[in-house]
């Protein structure tokens, strides 16, 4: 399953390339576009983390599209399922590249850097640390009623951290 999930992050990747360097629609974005973007995909992120740390999805409203939205009470429903909560911090995100097309969609490409600490979810108890871990993403993001919203977010590789033990690096 993993190579299946892999071989999908890969193809969507290689698409948004394509769509990309064939220019379809795609101008290079003004220093005030690239601000705006940058600022939404901050403003998710940081609502993201939010989520993950307190359970609460109703911190991505306005910063993700319902199926995004949708995507995320997965992740969380995944995590619980394990038994497992995240307090996830944002370090920092570094913008490696940004695309917009025909005015409405844009595509970011992003490493982020996240300090998570995974706890037990039915007693609280602290089960591992990852300070540092690195992941590199994919965001997709569509202009709805003047704002920009996250559609998509997908994590391409990821790197972990120093780990204080053995505890996963979702975030």
């Amino acid at each position: 399953m993993k190579h299946v999930h892999d071989r999908r992050l890969a193809a969507i990747a290689a698409a948004v390339l394509v769509v990309a360097g064939a220019g379809c629609g795609a101008a290079e974005p003004t220093q005030e576009e690239r601000a705006v973007v940058e600022e939404a995909v901050r403003g998710y992120l940081g609502a993201l983390a939010q989520s993950y740390s307190t359970l609460d999805l109703s911190h991505l409203e306005g910063h993700a599209s319902p199926v995004e939205v949708r995507n995320v009470r997965n992740l969380l429903q995944q995590l619980a399922n394990s038994g497992d909560r995240i307090e996830a911090t944002l370090v920092g995100f570094e913008v490696t590249g940004l695309d917009i097309f025909r005015e409405v969609n844009a595509s970011v490409g992003l490493v982020e850097v996240w300090d998570l600490v995974r706890f037990d979810a039915l007693t609280g108890r602290e089960k591992g640390r990852t300070n540092g871990s690195v992941q590199t993403t994919l965001i997709q993001l569509r202009r709805i009623d003047g704002v920009w919203q996250v559609i998509g977010r997908h994590v391409l590789d990821r790197e972990t951290g120093s780990n204080l033990d053995q505890g996963g690096d979702e975030g």
